[in-house]
């Protein structure tokens, strides 16, 4: 039997203590000299659950706690007049190790690192107040491991208390160096707290202004000479408050941006005005990215800062020291518990698998995974679950639900019994992105689709097309020969235009909504509103809510099969009008899937009556897959090149007069280009009734009226023969194949990537 985490952690806890503790003759030493003092406040923020240390190409990127530990120990027994707090954020939004077990792992791993206190974080509060209070108090050890560091939340009012009267959230805490330096650390966190969790789950607190808060309560300390120097805790942007802060606060410790800050007046490159003249602002980051300190330098007869000096410690000089033995203990129990956890099923009743993009190289093979360049039923699929799971504050799904191909690592496949597993679904989503949404114009939502095709393409920058997975209820067409920018040609919403004024919710991983990948359209509606939750978390429960043995697709109600039909559409349709019942040819791309089973094998194209059916190539080899030449070519998974006769509403109009014929595109599962969706052809009337069309002859011989196609195109969902898979031979009626070459043009037929390079490369 497994030793329950609480007494894993307690025991490391008690060994660790010993050896933070410095010698009392050691400390006399130093508090009897007269010599300035150096105080290093050691701290980290948003850690995560990132316990382990993360390599990537070869260098250190994350720490990991056993190394941090190591690197405190070291630092302490260099320098007795050293802390070690946390700034919030230590668990939530975590990786698989942690999140999988409930992110006791990583508290146990910062119970041996012995930290004074931490700031509350909003992500303390993910599984709600309850469990949160749980994790302080101890009263529920079989589920949670108890914290041996107090937390802090000093603007905070509603927590309660427990025990005596120990408050769940002390205002500060203090730490009388060796030195006989009292230090206060004051924690807080920004006041939009509830906007940033899912509703509810701060009710009964209240938020109030943390530099107001940290403010008074610096003044207060100092005053009454309780404390020599204040140092703030702000789970909060450093950047934004370190010119907020009053004269009483002598450093500023931050976080909740994720990004690495060092503001000071001795050294930074970046410096602001404070209204202490010697503070000192820093922020470590993320994870175990950097180990932040503020130096301080003390007089030891006035008692206050000299100096105030703000460093970051990268992930590889502190690996560099080792892995304390305890703190590696923790993270190892969880490599070996998490493995189990990752048995639980989180869905039943799957039959069909949900892949990502594929492409086949000239030499014949083909890679899982290896096309980001194009749309996939994984991609459709986690689009779906994130419009149905991300939530505004009046409880309403967003608009629109994204994904970006780099963020799902593994093809989903069910197993023999129609079940998925948790650690399944970690291998689709390993990066424990947090979910959020952002408000955007129209005008803003069809730049990022603009977006998806990369130029410059580089070392960094090499796939030519990141296509983005989208909610079922989004359509859009484009046209591959146009300009860099100009190729998004229509675009609907649950069946309406786009438009571009209008505002649309967008919901995603935050990584994205940041503007990863280099989607900066998605950056135009500000910071992200979170909601608390982890992709994947979310991404298992809307598997679950839809689980069940009779599936359907996701179009229909009930569970889930692959999307039939493809929701981007690529068409190139004359500009300049044409006269009225002359023939026309269409090449399209973009019309199957690469993985199976809604492969397209025919596609019908009308244009104001005549229609024509086309037999589909959805061979998978690109010859330009990896240079430029592709960034028209992507995205080319079923191609046709159809001709067309196009035929005007012409009756009655007079010669010369241009009328816009629509055009409709329909493949084996749906009518993929509607004519509401506003693309047409221009057409100069002669002035003479119009011509009736013609008969046309599809690919497979038979003859028949524009009027009778038009009557057997799908309107609606219907399933595909299974077993069946379509042709690569293209026969367009009686078109030459060098015509069909000629209207192809410089089209490649599927963008991809070598798999050693897939293997390489990072979201």
């Amino acid at each position: 039997m497994r030793t329950p985490w609480r007494h894993v952690a307690l025991a490391s806890t008690a060994a660790i203590a010993l050896a933070f503790v410095p010698t009392a003759a050691l400390a006399d030493a130093q508090a009897g000299t007269d010599a300035p003092i150096t105080l290093d406040l050691y701290n980290l923020t948003d850690v995560h659950g990132h316990i382990q240390q993360v390599s990537k190409k070869g260098v250190v990127r994350e720490a990991g706690l056993p190394a941090m530990n190591c690197y405190l120990k070291k630092a302490t027994q260099e320098n007795p007049n050293s802390s070690f707090t946390l700034l919030g954020d230590n668990i939530g939004a975590s990786p698989y190790i942690s999140g999988s077990l409930k992110d006791n792992p990583t508290i146990a791993a910062l119970n041996t690192m012995n930290p004074l206190a931490s700031t509350i974080g909003n992500h303390e509060l993910d599984m709600g107040q309850a469990v949160f209070k749980q994790r302080v108090d101890g009263s529920n050890p079989s589920e949670f491991v108890q914290a041996t560091f107090p937390y802090l939340g000093a603007n905070i009012q509603g927590m309660g208390t427990y025990g005596e009267g120990t408050p769940y959230l002390g205002d500060y805490k203090l730490w009388k160096s060796p030195s006989g330096i009292t230090v206060a650390f004051i924690g807080a966190i920004a006041e939009d707290v509830p906007y940033k969790l899912s509703p509810g789950t701060t009710a009964g607190l209240t938020f109030t202004d943390p530099i107001k808060r940290i403010d008074s309560l610096a003044a207060q300390l100092k005053s009454s000479g309780t404390a020599d120097v204040v140092i703030a805790m702000l789970d909060d942007d450093v950047k934004n408050n370190y010119p907020k802060v009053g004269k009483d606060v002598d450093g500023l410790m931050g976080g909740d941006t994720h990004v690495p800050y060092e503001f000071d007046h001795v050294n930074s490159h970046e410096r602001f005005d404070s209204a202490n003249p010697l503070l000192a602002g820093i922020a470590s980051g993320s994870y175990t990215d950097n180990l932040g300190l503020i130096r301080l330098t003390i007089d030891p007869k006035t008692r206050k800062v000299s100096s105030a000096d703000s460093i970051l410690i990268p992930a590889a000089d502190v690996a560099a020291c080792g892995a304390d033995p305890a703190t590696q203990a923790v993270v190892d129990r969880a490599e070996a518990d998490s493995k189990e956890a990752g048995k639980r099923v989180v869905a039943t009743g799957y039959t069909t698998p949900f892949k990502r993009g594929v492409f086949t190289t000239p030499e014949g093979a083909t890679d899982p995974g290896s096309n980001r360049g194009i749309e996939s039923s994984l991609g459709d699929l986690v689009a779906d679950s994130l419009r149905e799971t991300i939530l505004t504050p009046d409880g309403k799904s967003v608009d629109i639900g994204m994904i970006m191909a780099g963020g799902l690592r593994a093809d989903l496949v069910p197993n023999e019994d129609g079940t998925i597993t948790y650690a399944q679904t970690y291998e689709v989503e390993p990066f424990s992105d947090e979910l959020g949404y952002v408000t955007l114009k129209g005008s803003d939502v069809k730049d990022a689709l603009e977006q998806q095709w990369k130029t410059d393409l580089n070392s960094q920058n090499s796939r030519p097309m990141l296509k983005l997975g989208l909610s079922s209820n989004v359509r859009y067409t484009y046209d591959p020969a146009r300009p860099y920018g100009e190729r998004i040609t229509s675009v609907t919403i649950n069946g309406e235009p786009l438009k571009a004024d209008a505002t649309y919710t967008v919901g995603s991983v935050t990584f994205l909504l940041a503007g990863g990948d280099s989607f900066e359209a998605l950056t135009r509606g500000g910071a992200a509103t979170t909601n608390g939750n982890l992709d994947r978390d979310s991404f298992n429960a809307y598997l679950g809510a839809h689980s069940g043995a009779a599936a359907r697709s996701i179009q229909a109600t009930g569970g889930l099969t692959p999307r039939e039909a493809k929701s981007s559409i690529g068409l190139t349709l004359p500009t300049d009008p044409v006269a009225d019942g002359s023939t026309v040819t269409i090449p399209l791309r973009g019309l199957s899937f690469s993985e199976g089973p809604s492969i397209t094998s025919k596609v019908r194209v009308s244009a104001g009556g005549a229609q024509v059916v086309a037999e589909v190539d959805n061979s998978l080899v690109d010859a330009h897959a990896s240079d430029a030449a592709s960034v028209i070519t992507t995205d080319g998974a079923g191609q046709a090149s159809v001709d067309v006769t196009v035929v005007g509403a012409c009756e009655g109009k007079a010669a010369g007069e241009v009328v816009n014929v629509p055009v409709t595109v329909a493949t084996d599962f749906a009518t993929v280009v509607e004519a509401g969706d506003g693309l047409t052809i221009p057409v100069t009337c002669a002035g003479t009734a119009a011509p009736d069309p013609s008969p046309s002859a599809d690919a497979a011989g038979d003859t028949q009226s524009g009027n009778q196609a038009a009557a057997q195109t799908p309107r609606k969902n219907t399933k595909a023969s299974k077993g069946s898979l379509a042709r690569t031979g293209v026969d367009f009626g009686g078109l030459a194949g060098a015509m069909f070459v000629g209207a192809i043009g410089v089209a490649g037929v599927f963008a991809r990537r070598r798999f050693n390079r897939y293997q390489s490369e990072n979201k």
